[in-house]
């Protein structure tokens, strides 16, 4: 009996004795890891700019159902009409805007490089 009990006190004191680790944060979903970092920094040696901001300003429908709208990149204003394209200039020279619809309650335009469509209200 006094084995059992000398025996119980050392393994109680062995536990108390070893701190858990601290738990580790939890993981972002956002935040990419460095694998995949890696793969969306790779891009042949380009780096990759985001969009510019576009703003419409105005848009002009004709009874025809062509029209153009009125929008704001990078300070300066530009005319894209229904069914033409634009080409943005400077870092974002390699991509094209195009006017795919026109309606009174918005303009959609998609952005052709990155085949997304952007709506405009």
């Amino acid at each position: 009996m006094k084995y059992l009990l000398i025996i119980s006190l050392l393994l109680a004191s062995q536990a108390s004795a070893q701190t858990p680790a601290p738990p580790k944060p939890p993981l972002d979903p956002t935040v990419p890891d460095a694998a995949l970092q890696q793969l969306l920094t790779a891009s042949g040696g380009k780096t990759t700019s985001k969009l510019p901001e576009i703003i419409m300003r105005g848009k002009i429908i004709a009874s025809a159902g062509q029209g153009l709208v009125i929008i704001e990149i990078d300070k300066q204003i530009l005319n894209l009409k229904k069914g033409a394209t634009l080409s943005l200039s400077g870092e974002h020279s390699q991509t094209s805007l195009q006017l795919t619809e026109l309606t009174r309650d918005g303009a959609s335009i998609e952005v052709l490089p990155l085949k997304q469509t952007l709506r405009l209200q």
